[in-house]
Protein backbone atom coordinates (compact mmCIF):
# COMPACT_ATOMS: atom_id res chain seq x y z
CA UNK A 1 0.00 0.00 0.00
CA UNK A 2 2.71 2.48 1.17
CA UNK A 3 4.41 1.73 -2.68
CA UNK A 4 1.21 2.27 -4.22
CA UNK A 5 0.66 5.58 -2.23
CA UNK A 6 4.41 6.25 -3.25
CA UNK A 7 4.09 5.81 -7.09
CA UNK A 8 1.10 8.26 -6.91
CA UNK A 9 2.51 11.02 -5.16
CA UNK A 10 5.15 10.91 -7.49
CA UNK A 11 3.07 10.48 -10.57
CA UNK A 12 1.11 13.81 -9.39
CA UNK A 13 4.13 15.66 -8.88
CA UNK A 14 5.59 14.80 -11.77
CA UNK A 15 2.72 16.37 -13.75
CA UNK A 16 2.45 19.19 -11.33
CA UNK A 17 6.06 20.29 -12.58
CA UNK A 18 5.53 20.71 -16.06
CA UNK A 19 6.18 23.79 -17.91
CA UNK A 20 2.68 24.85 -18.77
CA UNK A 21 3.50 26.43 -22.58
CA UNK A 22 1.66 29.21 -24.32
CA UNK A 23 2.68 29.21 -28.41
CA UNK A 24 3.63 32.68 -30.42
CA UNK A 25 0.75 34.04 -31.60
CA UNK A 26 0.11 36.77 -33.75
CA UNK A 27 -1.37 40.56 -32.34
CA UNK A 28 -3.83 40.45 -35.23
CA UNK A 29 -5.41 36.94 -36.80
CA UNK A 30 -2.67 34.89 -38.46
CA UNK A 31 -5.11 34.86 -41.80
CA UNK A 32 -4.31 38.81 -41.85
CA UNK A 33 -0.94 39.16 -41.08
CA UNK A 34 0.16 36.79 -43.56
CA UNK A 35 -2.19 38.43 -46.46
CA UNK A 36 -0.38 41.64 -45.43
CA UNK A 37 2.78 39.83 -45.38
CA UNK A 38 2.41 38.59 -48.79
CA UNK A 39 0.97 42.43 -50.33
CA UNK A 40 3.99 43.75 -48.60
CA UNK A 41 6.92 41.56 -50.26
CA UNK A 42 8.21 43.11 -53.21
CA UNK A 43 8.64 40.90 -56.02
CA UNK A 44 11.23 41.78 -58.85
CA UNK A 45 9.87 42.58 -62.01
CA UNK A 46 11.78 39.61 -63.75
CA UNK A 47 10.01 37.39 -61.52
CA UNK A 48 6.94 39.04 -62.00
CA UNK A 49 7.00 38.47 -65.84
CA UNK A 50 8.23 34.72 -65.29
CA UNK A 51 5.44 33.76 -62.97
CA UNK A 52 2.63 36.13 -64.68
CA UNK A 53 -0.92 34.53 -64.48
CA UNK A 54 0.60 32.08 -61.77
CA UNK A 55 1.36 32.41 -58.20
CA UNK A 56 4.39 31.73 -55.85
CA UNK A 57 4.78 29.29 -53.50
CA UNK A 58 7.16 29.99 -50.62
CA UNK A 59 7.80 28.31 -47.02
CA UNK A 60 8.79 31.32 -44.67
CA UNK A 61 10.36 30.80 -41.45
CA UNK A 62 10.33 33.25 -38.57
CA UNK A 63 12.21 33.02 -35.63
CA UNK A 64 9.70 35.23 -32.74
CA UNK A 65 12.04 37.25 -29.83
CA UNK A 66 11.65 37.23 -26.36
CA UNK A 67 9.87 40.70 -27.15
CA UNK A 68 7.82 39.62 -30.03
CA UNK A 69 9.75 41.06 -32.76
CA UNK A 70 10.98 38.97 -35.91
CA UNK A 71 14.46 38.69 -36.01
CA UNK A 72 16.17 37.34 -39.22
CA UNK A 73 13.01 35.77 -41.36
CA UNK A 74 14.20 32.87 -43.47
CA UNK A 75 12.85 31.26 -46.75
CA UNK A 76 13.09 27.30 -47.12
CA UNK A 77 14.86 26.73 -50.35
CA UNK A 78 15.23 30.45 -51.37
CA UNK A 79 15.63 29.75 -55.03
CA UNK A 80 14.39 33.77 -55.93
CA UNK A 81 16.59 35.40 -53.57
CA UNK A 82 13.50 37.24 -51.70
CA UNK A 83 14.65 37.02 -48.44
CA UNK A 84 15.70 40.44 -48.04
CA UNK A 85 12.52 41.31 -49.66
CA UNK A 86 10.67 39.03 -47.03
CA UNK A 87 13.37 41.10 -44.35
CA UNK A 88 11.88 44.50 -45.36
CA UNK A 89 8.31 43.27 -45.38
CA UNK A 90 8.57 41.66 -42.04
CA UNK A 91 9.69 45.20 -40.39
CA UNK A 92 6.51 46.86 -41.85
CA UNK A 93 4.28 44.28 -39.74
CA UNK A 94 2.93 44.39 -35.91
CA UNK A 95 5.23 42.30 -33.29
CA UNK A 96 4.15 38.93 -32.39
CA UNK A 97 2.87 37.45 -28.72
CA UNK A 98 5.52 35.33 -27.97
CA UNK A 99 5.87 32.09 -26.41
CA UNK A 100 5.91 31.69 -22.87
CA UNK A 101 7.20 28.78 -20.55
CA UNK A 102 5.32 29.10 -17.12
CA UNK A 103 4.81 33.12 -17.83
CA UNK A 104 8.45 33.47 -19.18
CA UNK A 105 8.84 34.59 -22.42
CA UNK A 106 11.35 32.46 -24.87
CA UNK A 107 12.58 32.51 -28.12
CA UNK A 108 10.65 30.35 -31.38
CA UNK A 109 10.26 29.58 -34.21
CA UNK A 110 6.98 29.80 -36.49
CA UNK A 111 6.63 28.15 -40.30
CA UNK A 112 4.00 28.93 -43.22
CA UNK A 113 3.53 28.54 -46.67
CA UNK A 114 2.94 31.87 -48.13
CA UNK A 115 1.32 31.87 -51.57
CA UNK A 116 1.50 35.55 -53.45
CA UNK A 117 -0.52 35.95 -56.63
CA UNK A 118 2.02 37.47 -59.19
CA UNK A 119 -1.31 38.18 -61.69
CA UNK A 120 -2.65 40.83 -58.76
CA UNK A 121 0.70 42.29 -57.92
CA UNK A 122 0.80 42.74 -61.64
CA UNK A 123 -2.25 44.66 -62.22
CA UNK A 124 -1.25 47.12 -59.85
CA UNK A 125 0.60 48.28 -62.10
CA UNK A 126 -0.70 51.26 -64.70
CA UNK A 127 -0.52 49.15 -67.47
CA UNK A 128 -3.44 48.91 -70.46
CA UNK A 129 -4.91 52.46 -69.59
CA UNK A 130 -5.80 50.66 -65.97
CA UNK A 131 -5.16 52.82 -62.88
CA UNK A 132 -5.10 52.06 -59.43
CA UNK A 133 -4.61 54.52 -56.71
CA UNK A 134 -4.18 53.81 -52.94
CA UNK A 135 -6.44 55.82 -50.08
CA UNK A 136 -4.87 58.30 -48.69
CA UNK A 137 -5.90 61.64 -46.53
CA UNK A 138 -6.98 64.38 -48.36
CA UNK A 139 -4.88 67.00 -46.77
CA UNK A 140 -1.89 64.13 -47.08
CA UNK A 141 -0.27 62.27 -44.48
CA UNK A 142 1.74 65.26 -43.57
CA UNK A 143 -1.51 67.10 -42.64
CA UNK A 144 -3.01 64.10 -41.24
CA UNK A 145 -0.19 63.91 -38.96
CA UNK A 146 -0.33 67.50 -38.16
CA UNK A 147 -4.36 67.26 -37.26
CA UNK A 148 -3.79 64.42 -35.48
CA UNK A 149 -1.32 65.38 -33.06
CA UNK A 150 -3.70 68.59 -32.74
CA UNK A 151 -6.37 66.76 -31.89
CA UNK A 152 -4.98 64.01 -29.44
CA UNK A 153 -5.34 64.81 -25.79
CA UNK A 154 -1.86 65.54 -24.14
CA UNK A 155 -3.35 64.98 -20.56
CA UNK A 156 -3.78 61.41 -20.93
CA UNK A 157 0.03 61.59 -21.91
CA UNK A 158 1.25 58.47 -19.48
CA UNK A 159 5.53 58.64 -18.40
CA UNK A 160 6.24 57.87 -21.92
CA UNK A 161 8.10 60.27 -23.96
CA UNK A 162 7.15 59.01 -27.27
CA UNK A 163 3.84 57.03 -27.97
CA UNK A 164 4.43 54.71 -31.40
CA UNK A 165 1.43 52.61 -32.33
CA UNK A 166 -0.06 50.78 -35.46
CA UNK A 167 -3.05 51.53 -36.50
CA UNK A 168 -5.08 49.35 -38.98
CA UNK A 169 -8.82 50.29 -40.71
CA UNK A 170 -10.85 50.18 -43.86
CA UNK A 171 -11.50 53.04 -45.96
CA UNK A 172 -14.49 52.81 -47.63
CA UNK A 173 -16.11 53.48 -50.76
CA UNK A 174 -17.35 57.10 -49.12
CA UNK A 175 -14.13 57.65 -48.18
CA UNK A 176 -14.71 57.47 -44.51
CA UNK A 177 -12.72 54.80 -41.80
CA UNK A 178 -14.27 51.90 -40.34
CA UNK A 179 -12.81 48.75 -38.45
CA UNK A 180 -10.44 50.69 -36.70
CA UNK A 181 -7.84 48.89 -34.27
CA UNK A 182 -4.56 49.25 -32.59
CA UNK A 183 -2.55 46.12 -33.39
CA UNK A 184 0.82 47.31 -32.37
CA UNK A 185 1.25 50.17 -28.89
CA UNK A 186 3.94 50.60 -26.70
CA UNK A 187 1.20 52.57 -24.08
CA UNK A 188 -1.53 50.43 -24.57
CA UNK A 189 -4.03 52.37 -21.99
CA UNK A 190 -3.96 55.19 -24.97
CA UNK A 191 -5.24 53.17 -27.31
CA UNK A 192 -8.70 54.18 -26.66
CA UNK A 193 -7.93 57.69 -27.64
CA UNK A 194 -5.68 57.01 -30.64
CA UNK A 195 -9.12 55.63 -32.24
CA UNK A 196 -10.91 58.77 -30.43
CA UNK A 197 -9.30 60.49 -32.68
CA UNK A 198 -8.77 58.85 -35.82
CA UNK A 199 -12.74 58.42 -35.88
CA UNK A 200 -13.20 62.79 -35.55
CA UNK A 201 -10.96 62.55 -38.60
CA UNK A 202 -12.09 64.30 -41.91
CA UNK A 203 -13.09 60.94 -44.62
CA UNK A 204 -10.11 60.36 -46.78
CA UNK A 205 -9.84 60.08 -50.76
CA UNK A 206 -10.83 56.38 -51.22
CA UNK A 207 -8.91 53.54 -53.73
CA UNK A 208 -9.88 54.03 -57.04
CA UNK A 209 -9.38 51.19 -59.55
CA UNK A 210 -10.06 52.35 -63.36
CA UNK A 211 -11.42 55.77 -61.80
CA UNK A 212 -14.41 54.07 -59.37
CA UNK A 213 -14.02 53.84 -55.39
CA UNK A 214 -13.41 50.64 -54.29
CA UNK A 215 -12.82 49.41 -50.20
CA UNK A 216 -9.23 48.83 -49.11
CA UNK A 217 -7.17 48.10 -46.03
CA UNK A 218 -4.77 49.79 -44.48
CA UNK A 219 -1.93 50.36 -41.81
CA UNK A 220 -1.10 53.57 -40.48
CA UNK A 221 2.47 53.90 -38.20
CA UNK A 222 1.45 56.71 -35.46
CA UNK A 223 4.06 58.24 -33.69
CA UNK A 224 2.91 61.26 -30.79
CA UNK A 225 6.24 63.16 -28.84
CA UNK A 226 5.17 64.45 -25.69
CA UNK A 227 5.41 68.57 -25.51
CA UNK A 228 7.65 69.67 -22.90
Amino acid sequence: MKNTLLIFFVIVFSFKMKAQTVEASTIIPTNEYLDLLATNLEIPEEISKKYQKSSIDITIILTITKDGSVFNPKIQNDSLNLESNLKKAVEKLPKWNPKTEDGIAVVSRKAFNLVIPIQQIIEEEPIAGQVYAKANPKDGLRGFYSNYAKNFNGSKFSNSKEIKMLATFIVEKDGSLTNIKIVESNEPSLNKEAIRVIESMSNWNPATENGKPIRSNFTLPITIKQRN
